[in-house]
Parts: C-alpha cells; structure tokens; sequence
C-alpha cells in the first residue's frame, strides 16, 4: 500500500494569519511539521497542499515537496481530494499543519488502524481528565463501539457523565485522519450534512451518511498552534528537547 502524507496550509487564518509561515527558532512553522512526518518511515512522500503563492514558495524555497490547489475548497478534507487527483497512492494521511511537534508514532499508530483490512477511515483519541478542557467548546469530544468505531462527535460533554455520579472515561479527539483513496473521493462528494453544520465537525458527514470512521486511542499528544502567543510554548518544548539529546 503507498501511503501518502499531506499538510494543508492556508494562509488565510481568523485568529493567526500566515500561521504556516509564522517564525519557529529561524524555520516557519510548515517546515517543523514537514520535519516530523518525514520521520515517518511508513510514508511513502508527504506533501504540503496550499492555494497561496507565499507558502508555495517558502516550501521549494527550503525543499519541501508542495501541491498548488483551489482555494474554493471549504477544508482540509477537500483540499487532500484534490491532492488524491494528482498524485497516486492508496492511502492519503492528513495531518494539521499547525502541529510542528507532532510525535510520528502518532502518524504510526493512525496508519496501524488499516492492519484491518475493513477499515477506510480512521483517526486518533486521547484520554483527558482535566476539567476545564473537558467542559471547554473547543475540545472535540468522541465517543466509540468497541471496535473502536465512532459513535459521535461533539462539542459538548460526550458522555454527559451525570447519572448517579459514576465516573466515566472522556476522550478528546485528535485531528488528524487517514482515508483509503477510495472512500476519500467518496466523501468529498457528499454534501455537507446538518449535524456536520450543528457541531461545526466535518467527520460527523460521514456518520450521518452511514460510514465508520474507526478512531484508535494514542498514549502521544502535541501542541497546537492556535495563537501567535503558542509559538513561545513550541520553541522552548523544542529547545528542551534538543538539550535533552
């Protein structure tokens, strides 16, 4: 199975604009991520998919392989669909451009899933505990079969956890999927849905149109980008662990 890599970019950003080529200790940002997949042996070539001419150059400028797309696209999801038009594989992995620290046993463990031959579409949880990022809107929660199957996605707390105090376990989803080529195109064509439009969640067009998507517990986290303030978090994790080794 050829197994592709994908980093969407756009530059166009509400909270963070440029955040792909926001300045990470002499390197924009893309290039960490780009750094971290390529330790990903299972991936037969990453590239990074964007509709805007400063990441384009900025990638061939420091050697990354980069996609021009549309900028029509509405996400990331759409923007791999293209790259799958383009470039051949049988599995395409995308992974957030605003991660410059992505552990690549992550990448791992999401490529492990399709071991199971069933499986077109996957994805990762982790385990959280820490109240406020359990009740916060902005930590997509999910909750699974025991396959491992998606049952949904929210927002909101997902178990509620309310009946007779007994506590359960809360997992928070982590964004970043794998799609069989097949089933990519597939959903790209499906029109967005009304639970998708209510949580504001794109994975949730898949299960209300009936496909699976099989989300794997990880032990491994990161840190996002959200916000030029991240940047300074990032680049001390990063020096730590270059003094580390």
């Amino acid at each position: 199975m050829k197994i592709i890599g994908v980093i969407p970019a756009r530059y166009q950003s509400s909270r963070f604009p440029g955040k792909p080529l926001a300045d990470i200790l002499g390197k924009p940002m893309i290039w960490w991520v780009y750094q971290q997949c390529l330790k990903v042996r299972e991936l037969d070539e990453v590239y990074v998919a964007t509709d805007d001419e400063r990441i384009f150059n900025i990638c061939t400028e420091f050697g990354m392989r980069v996609i021009m797309t549309s900028d029509q696209h509405r996400s990331g999801t759409d923007r791999l669909g293209e790259v799958a038009t383009k470039v051949s594989g049988d599995l395409f992995v995308n992974i957030q451009g605003d991660e410059p620290l992505i552990e690549p046993q992550m990448i791992r463990d999401l490529i492990g899933i399709f071991d199971d031959q069933s499986v077109y579409y996957g994805s990762l949880r982790k385990q959280i505990t820490d109240e406020a990022e359990i009740q916060a809107p902005s930590t997509v929660k999910v909750v699974v079969d025991k396959n491992e199957d998606a049952l949904y996605f929210s927002r909101s707390v997902i178990p509620s956890n309310v009946k007779d105090g007994k506590p359960v376990r809360i997992y928070r989803h982590v964004g970043i999927y794998a799609y069989k080529r097949d089933f990519l195109m597939t959903f790209i064509q499906l029109p967005p849905s009304e639970l998708e439009a209510v949580e504001g969640l794109e994975q949730l067009r898949a299960l209300e149109n009936g496909y699976k998507l099989r989300v794997h517990e990880t032990q491994f986290d990161s840190i996002g980008v959200d916000l030029p303030e991240h940047i300074a978090l990032v680049e001390q994790a990063i020096l730590r662990n270059q003094s580390a080794q």
